[in-house]
């Protein structure tokens, strides 16, 4: 019996997977054996973010620019930063630079996928998100698991949005913009002030549905219409609106607050004849 105990241990110690009894579990209830991804999850306990697993210096975008030094841990959390100042990228006048992370593995494909965070005090103008994309020269795939205070009448809204675009269309005669960019947009508006307190996002994203949940709770779902590639995992601080439009330097720095992220896999056996291949590895 001693044996037996002892050889168990050093099984589920050595094999080279996440233990899913002693790995932490999805808030929400949900149906399935989940195991924890190591490659999109941390616990942010160091002194800065694990540059093994993370890209703090990606390629920018919009209307504001990545930098690396907007990215630091610090008391057991990952702090993105956004601050006013005014540069030129590329010849055109910017006013922000800002904090994101990326997963450097870009392979996952359905799971469920939890941050526990507290968004920034300015408002309005300012988007802490948790999403995932990929992109490549024929396909931009985006879920957003949750972008707060994104909307500018509406602190307490939180959004949950998908988007694709893909040459050449694909969309079925479905509606869609400039015949290419076919987006589902859903929010939920919380009776509590996201920049108050922390509260845990997640998302399932499995092959036939994807559902958001906050503190655990159900808040929206969608059929998964276009939504199979394999995905990176992202946590940024964007710029929107009216600071994309009329810049101004009130309330910077601003700073986001990322407690943990973490991504499952669903380790419960598919139905039979079921055709996704990729979830019985």
């Amino acid at each position: 019996m001693e044996w037996t105990v002892l050889l168990t241990f050093i099984c589920c110690t050595t094999c080279g997977g996440e233990d899913s009894q002693s790995s932490p579990q999805p808030k929400s209830d949900l149906n399935g054996q989940w195991i924890l991804q190591s490659d999109y999850s941390d616990e942010f306990k160091g002194t800065t973010p694990d540059m093994k697993k993370w890209d703090n210096d990606v390629a920018d975008w919009g209307a504001w620019s990545w930098e690396p030094d907007n990215a630091w841990v610090k008391d057991g959390q990952l702090h993105l930063q956004m601050q006013y100042s005014a540069h030129k990228l590329n010849g055109k006048k910017l006013f922000y630079t800002s904090g994101i992370i990326k997963s450097r593995a870009t392979h996952i494909k359905y799971g469920y996928f939890e941050t526990r965070i507290k968004a920034a005090q300015r408002f309005p103008g300012v988007c802490p998100a948790f999403w995932a994309y990929r992109t490549d020269e024929k396909m931009w795939t985006e879920i957003d698991f949750a972008e707060l205070t994104e909307t500018s009448n509406n602190v307490k809204r939180i959004d949950t949005n998908l988007h694709v675009f893909q040459h050449p269309k694909l969309f079925k005669g479905e509606r869609s913009d400039n015949n290419d960019h076919y987006t589902e947009r859903r929010h939920w508006d919380a009776p509590w002030d996201p920049r108050d307190d922390f509260h845990v996002y997640g998302c399932e994203w499995n092959e036939k549905q994807i559902k958001w949940y906050i503190d655990g709770k159900l808040i929206n779902e969608a059929k998964n219409k276009y939504w199979h590639q394999q995905l990176a995992i992202v946590l940024s601080f964007g710029v929107r609106s009216p600071l994309n439009k009329t810049p101004s330097d009130q309330g910077f720095p601003a700073l986001f607050q990322i407690d943990y992220v973490r991504v499952w896999k669903n380790a419960t056996p598919l139905p039979q004849g079921h055709s996704d291949r990729e979830n019985r590895k």
